[in-house]
């Protein structure tokens, strides 16, 4: 069975204030404007912090914003 997956974004990219408090990779990948695998990659590297929900990985807002902060 296929699942129908939602990759809608609800929220401005460019403004953190919209951001949610826990971000999907996917969700990662507009904001930093990065491939999917690379936001993968800085997860597992341990460059992104992530907590894992289950099977699922999300990224807390404050993690983005750090690593925003530490690129610029």
């Amino acid at each position: 069975m296929n699942a129908i997956v939602d990759n809608t974004i609800d929220f401005d990219p460019r403004d953190s204030q919209t951001w949610p408090a826990w971000i999907t990779p996917m969700e990662a990948t507009a904001i930093l404007r990065l491939s999917l695998s690379t936001v993968r990659w800085l997860m597992v590297s341990g460059k992104l912090r992530s907590r894992k929900f289950g099977k699922q990985r999300r990224i807390p807002k404050e993690a983005l914003l750090d690593f925003v902060e530490q690129k610029n």
